[in-house]
């Protein structure tokens, strides 16, 4: 078997030689060609709504044969029909672009053309099809008041698809032609040496494709400076300094700097510098007003710091900004089709330049390629290599640089030649798992090929999920590979070797070993669960410690001190586990084992230690338990704590206890103080030391419930920590996911076990965004894989994440953090919604946002149906805008009940509907003229003149006899007592006891409760000019309420009781018609008069009789 062996190295020795000289032999014989290239690529394009657009691409090539184009978005191939449709020159064509995120119709997007020929495949440029858009004013120009000489500072703010251009506006027409106006790339406008006849109002007019907007007027005011002396004068500030700004090379880049006026009233002198101290480049640079520097044609050595100065005022802060300059993907290398022989070892280069640097990816065939152990990219040149290379090899490969700049690539062409002398490939690959750590392979032996034996076999195997390729070679068409990982899949591939030359590849074959017992126990927390419990929870083991799927988990407990611990078992998955009727006052220890079908573990005190709790009263203090709370271990010395804020707080929180010591020490534990954090690092440990450490809110009422774990600092040693995560993106997939992934860093002194990730919701976005420290939430121990779906999210919520990345000793720094919206999802139900009946026919709705709108509200839904039984899609509807919350429903049929809901609509889709509320129209009020009786028309204007002038002089009798009467007589009650006020002392005209005889019409009223408080109103056909106070003969408007006999409050209304058929049912004590209100139906608002006011009221009117009563008809 030794000489054997010995004899196949030989053979791989010549072998290699062979192969050695063979390249530069075949590549002399051959001339190889990309034979394959795009002729016209697609440009992005931004396009209107419902317009067509289309998409160019061709391609050319030298090879015979057809080129089939096909097209893919978002990296899925486009699905064509009547209205998307691939043209004959191989063009994509749009008949009308389509966004409707409610049906799930959405043309925007990444787009690309693949071009396939006999020899490959190869991708166009990225294009990117937008729909045209502006956006509301995110930034309105506010109010400002300057003093004559001062320069005046405006700014709106607004986003649009294309980038919409901004003219500013004074007293709505164009701003007046003066050099002392400057518009800003920031959308700013300056005006300097302001004078009395710049006050006005200005707006800004956004306008794009899609249409224009103004925004709100701001009002400049314009004051006369007050002498000062000039020793007197404050010194000069800098309202508006330079910002950071990113822009491309060869463009023009303007940083701002404004300041107040200086001594004399006199703008002060300011200096533009480098913080390196360089020069700036005075050909290529300029000042915009009094101080804006503008540099043209932006070369990369401008990039750098630089800081707006007042050299007279040495006190006055100067602000600095990083101007960085963009450079797109450039090649800085060349590229050469490759000819290769098989089993060989190809290097491919990739050298681009940018700022930043470019990130690479390589695509064979239309697909990227991935590292899988033959085939790996290494450095940040992107070289990629690919050992044991076989005919499958060949194809056209793609080198794609990318940065913020822009994105550019290369095209390689690879052929492989194959041998004649190679063997076939091996056949019938079987894989058989025969334990945890081995699995057994077998396949048929390859026949001769051209008289030459088959001498040896490569087995080929790696981690399905990546990693490392190793290989084994035996003589025999079987193999043992041992030394594998429990519970792993693996996949195999065999190549066969003669004397000449190697076969290409077997089919692979995938096959998991076996499962084992885990490794480890989990990490638990311990924490009080109400009188006499506790609560153990406990993380889930990362697969290269569970080694197979836990199936149950083992929880021990026992009096501190006490031999024998309580076992109980409970099946996975689970994380957590309540222990009940403890002693009070007494310490428990606790720890929990896991185990898989296989079986439990057998661990050390040391590897599985307990942890201390005790059991204290049940005494609430206001506060509910800390929640994720997490435990980081960042070097030998260092333990850094993390933990959200506790919910349902009904106590102040004053803040929180952190207790640590050595586990297991008799020492006292030490004690942290912390107010206003959720973080804290624990510094100076001992290396290599189990710590028992507690953490706890505390209130005025005492301590909340402690989270306690046993944390182990790192032990000593040269360690050296991983590197960390690049390249992190960020990809909503819903309104609740987000796909994360990032760049598997290589370590070279170490091996990188786990990453975790940290990510928390963002409050308010810009450069310098507000994280709610709060909701941080962590996802550990996350597998050497180098992406994750992160799920219940908030719906259209920015997020921020960092990736860490973990070896076995040691940890890096968090990655750079991006952020991340996640999409729009369905708003909740609008809030608040009340009904008002404004005419016989006519119903106001009013309502109030979904107080979870994820997302933008585009538009509210009004659903309303006089048969509430029926479906809502039967129902009527009427849409409102989205910064709408009152709209009039019309029409409607009466003395018939309406159920009415609200709907609101978010660009993804439609939200929750609100509680229905119901609401009785009523019959129309209609007067009458000329009534006929019997054929007979009363008309008569004659009769009916003589009628009113008997009546009218019979009046003036009365009144004239009643006031000689009067005039003498002392009236029983204060004449403030006669009258029934209403507003500005309007009153009620009462005949025999009963309200007037004026023609009433009922009404409801229905608010949020859905109950109905029934009213009655005059019927009013017009205003009043002038008067608040107005019923159809220009008199005031009264209105009585009730509701079952008793005292009502009716929005606008004062009621009092009807009691025992007594003459007073109703009075109007406030009441002032609403204004833009046609029908003359006012909303009511306000409370009624306490009911003993209303005795009183009605006793005032027994005791002043007849003369009371025409005291109160006086108006």
């Amino acid at each position: 078997m030794t000489m054997a062996i010995g004899s196949l190295l030989d053979v791989a020795g010549l072998l290699f030689v062979f192969f050695s000289v063979l390249p530069s032999f075949c590549g002399s014989e051959l001339s190889l060609e990309t034979g394959l290239q795009f002729s016209k690529e697609p440009q992005s394009v931004i396009v209107l709504r419902n317009h067509p657009a289309l998409l160019n691409c061709m391609a050319v090539g030298v090879s015979d044969g057809d080129i089939e184009i096909s097209w893919i978005k978002d990296g899925v191939e486009v699905v064509t029909d009547r209205r998307v449709s691939v043209m004959a020159n191989s063009s994509l064509y749009f008949r009308h672009v389509v966004r409707n995120l409610k049906r799930h119709l959405n043309d925007e997007g990444r787009y690309e053309c693949v071009a396939t020929s006999r020899i490959g495949a190869i991708v166009s440029r990225q294009a990117y099809l937008q729909v045209a858009d502006l956006n509301h004013f995110s930034g309105q120009p506010q109010n400002s008041t300057v003093t004559v000489g001062e320069t005046a500072h405006f700014h709106c703010q607004i986003k649009g698809i294309p980038k919409p251009t901004i003219e500013w506006q004074k007293n709505e027409a164009p701003l007046p032609l003066s050099d002392r106006y400057i518009s800003l790339p920031s959308n700013s406008l300056l005006i300097y040496n302001s004078s009395q006849e710049d006050a006005g109002i200005y707006r800004c007019r956004a306008q794009n494709i899609a249409g224009k907007r103004f925004s709100r007027g701001a009002e400049l005011t314009i004051t006369t400076a007050v002498g000062v002396a000039p020793e007197h004068m404050p010194p000069p500030r800098i309202l508006i300094g330079p910002r950071d700004q990113q822009v491309l090379v060869s463009e023009k880049v303007l940083l701002e700097c404004t300041t107040t006026l200086g001594s004399g009233g006199l703008q002060p002198l300011i200096r533009w510098s480098r913080k390196d101290g360089l020069p700036l480049p005075s050909e290529r640079i300029r000042v915009i007003g009094y101080n804006n520097l503008e540099i043209l044609d932006v070369q990369e050595s401008d990039a750098g710091v630089y800081i707006c100065s007042l050299p007279d005022w040495a006190d006055v802060t100067a602000p600095e900004a990083m101007l960085t300059v963009l450079v797109a993907p450039h090649p800085t290398g060349t590229s050469e089709n490759i000819v290769r022989p098989t089993a060989h070892t190809v290097r491919m280069t990739c050298e681009f330049g940018g700022v930043p640097t470019p990130s690479i990816t390589w695509i064979k065939d239309g697909e990227e390629v991935k590292s899988n152990g033959r085939i790996k990219i290494k450095g940040d040149l992107g070289t990629l290599l690919i050992s044991q290379s076989t005919a499958r090899d060949s194809g056209l490969y793609q080198c794609w640089a990318e940065n913020a700049a822009g994105r550019a690539g290369m095209i390689i062409r690879l052929f492989v030649e194959p041998s004649g002398f190679a063997p076939a490939p091996p056949t019938a690959l079987r894989a058989l798992a025969l334990s945890s750590r081995s699995i057994e392979l077998s396949w048929e032996i390859s026949p001769p090929k051209n008289g030459l034996n088959t001498m040896a076999y490569s087995v080929h195997y790696v981690l399905s999920n990546g990693g490392p390729e190793l290989q084994k070679v035996v003589e025999e068409p079987r193999a043992i590979i041992e030394q594998l990982q429990p519970n792993s899949a693996y996949m195999f591939y065999v190549v066969a070797y003669n004397e000449r030359s190697a076969s290409q590849h077997s089919e692979p074959v995938t096959q998991m070993t076996l499962e084992d017992v885990p490794t480890s126990a989990p990490e638990i927390q311990v924490f009080e669960a109400g009188a006499n419990a506790l609560k153990v929870q406990w993380e889930e083991l990362p697969p290269d410690r569970a080694r197979g799927i836990i199936a149950k988990y083992q929880i021990f407990y026992r009096k501190h001190g006490q031999e024998t611990p309580d076992v109980s078992t409970v099946d996975g998955p689970t994380n957590q586990y309540s222990i009940n009727g403890l002693e009070t006052g007494v310490t428990y220890n606790v720890r929990v084992l896991a185990g898989t079908q296989v079986g439990f573990p057998t661990l050390s005190d040391d590897q599985w230690p307990w942890v201390s709790k005790t059991v204290t009263s049940s005494i609430d203090v206001g506060v509910t338990n800390l929640t994720n709370v997490q435990f980081v271990v960042v070097n030998t010395t260092t333990i850094h704590l993390f933990w959200d804020l506790p919910t349902n707080i009904t106590s102040p929180l004053l803040g929180f206890k952190i207790t640590y010591k050595v586990h297991g020490s008799p020492e006292e534990a030490k004690l942290i103080y912390l107010v206003d954090v959720t973080n804290h690092p624990i510094h100076h440990l001992k290396p290599d030391t189990l710590y028992e450490i507690s953490i706890s809110p505390f209130t005025d009422l005492g301590d909340g419930y402690h989270v306690t774990r046993n944390v182990r600092t790192f032990p000593e040693g040269i360690f050296h920590a991983p590197p960390v995560p690049t390249a992190i993106t960020a990809e909503p997939l819903n309104e609740t996911s987000i796909l994360l992934t990032w760049s598997e860093p290589e370590f070279k002194d170490g091996t990188v076990t786990h990453f975790t990730v940290r990510y928390r919701p963002v409050l308010s976005e810009g450069p310098k965004p507000t994280a709610n420290a709060s909701v941080t939430r962590f996802l550990e121990r996350i597998s050497q894989a180098s992406q994750i779906v992160i799920t219940n999210l908030s719906p259209f919520t920015v997020y921020q994440f960092t990736v860490q990345s973990h070896a076995i000793s040691s940890n890096s720094q968090p990655s750079q953090e991006v952020r991340c919206q996640t999409k729009e999802g369905c708003p909740a139900a609008p809030q608040k919604i009340a009904l008002y009946l404004v005419g016989p026919t006519d119903i106001e709705v009013n309502w109030q946002p979904p107080k979870i709108p994820n997302g933008a509200i585009t538009s509210y839904v009004i659903h309303y149906s006089d048969k509430k039984t029926a479906p809502i899609s039967n129902w009527l509807t009427q849409v409102e805008n989205g910064t709408t919350i009152t709209t009039v429903i019309s029409g409607l049929k009466s003395n018939t009940l309406y159920s009415i809901q609200v709907q609101a609509m978010t660009r993804r889709c439609g939200g929750l509907y609100s509680s229905p509320f119901d609401l009785m129209t009523q019959e129309a009020y209609h007067s009458r003229r000329n009534e006929s009786v019997n054929g007979r028309a009363y008309s008569d204007r004659t009769m009916g003149i003589v009628i009113g002038i008997c009546i009218c002089g019979g009046c003036i009798v009365f009144c004239v006899i009643l006031f000689v009467v009067l005039r003498n007589r002392p009236l029983p009650c204060d004449r403030s007592q006669q009258t029934m006020h209403g507003v500005n002392g309007s009153a009620e005209q009462v005949r025999d006891g009963r309200p007037g005889s004026n023609p009433l019409l009922r009404f409801n009223v229905v608010t949020g409760s859905n109950k109905e408080t029934e009213s009655s109103l005059h019927m009013i056909n017009k205003k009043s000019q002038g008067s608040e106070h107005i019923d159809s003969k220009g008199g005031p408007v009264v209105k009585k309420c009730k509701q079952n006999g008793e005292l009502v409050k009716a929005n606008g209304f004062s009621c009092y009781s009807k009691q025992n058929g007594g003459a007073l049912q109703g009075l109007l004590s406030q009441h002032k018609l609403s204004e833009g209100d046609s029908t003359g139906v006012s909303k009511v608002s306000s409370f009624a008069p306490p009911p003993e006011d209303a005795a009183k009221s009605k006793s005032h009117l027994t005791e002043c009789g007849a003369d009371g009563i025409d005291a109160v008809t006086k108006v």
